[in-house]
């Protein structure tokens, strides 16, 4: 079951790109980026994913696309409007002056400064991420050739009277996996935000 969550970062990687491009070059190219994103958003991410694997069909490679397919809009949202303030500064202008491509500043220079936020948003997706695969191995759709926390929960209904602990503790496994992750969340959130590291 973590398998999805796990290799859902890399979808992520397009979130990025297509919030340091949108930010940095603006105009009508972050219009057209933004558009596309919006048109994403508007779709449930696991009502895309379900979609998608019905299409696909159930297997790990089906189901880490439908989910990244639906994790990239809000950290490529984030780190555009970080890319956007960042590369008013003067040093942006500085780097320009020494002949630096757009595409070097961008990705090179301004990226890193903001990722601080993304990695924070990065816990909210993975907990995301353990709910929607544990939805679709419940229904039946995720890879038959593994074993994830909601298709135990699954096939511990038929005997839910006698041996109710069969869905009970991959269930619990579930609130667990992603209260830790929402925590380890509001950690990199206390221990990244500048105004709490000047006390």
């Amino acid at each position: 079951c973590w398998s999805a969550p796990r290799r859902r970062c890399w979808r992520s990687a397009l979130g990025l790109l297509v919030g340091t491009t949108a930010g940095f070059l603006g105009g009508w190219v972050d219009e057209a980026l933004m558009r596309l994103t919006e048109a994403v958003q508007t779709v449930p991410s696991f009502i895309l994913a379900l979609a998608l694997i019905l299409v696909l069909g159930p297997s790990l490679g089906s189901i880490v696309v439908a989910i990244g397919l639906g994790a990239w809009p809000s950290p490529a949202r984030v780190v555009r409007a970080e890319v956007m303030a960042l590369a008013r500064r003067d040093f942006v202008d500085a780097y320009r002056c020494m002949g630096m491509g757009w595409a070097r500043i961008a990705f090179a220079k301004l990226l890193p400064n903001a990722l601080a936020p993304v990695l924070v948003l990065a816990t909210v997706i993975t907990a995301s991420a353990i709910l929607i695969e544990s939805a679709l191995s419940f229904l039946g759709l995720g890879d038959p050739n593994r074993v994830s926390w909601g298709s135990m929960i699954a096939e511990g209904r038929a005997v839910l009277r006698s041996a109710w602990w069969l869905s009970a503790i991959p269930g619990l496994a579930i609130v667990v996996a992603v209260l830790s992750v929402s925590l380890l969340g509001e950690a990199l959130t206390a221990a990244l935000d500048p105004r709490r590291r000047r006390r």
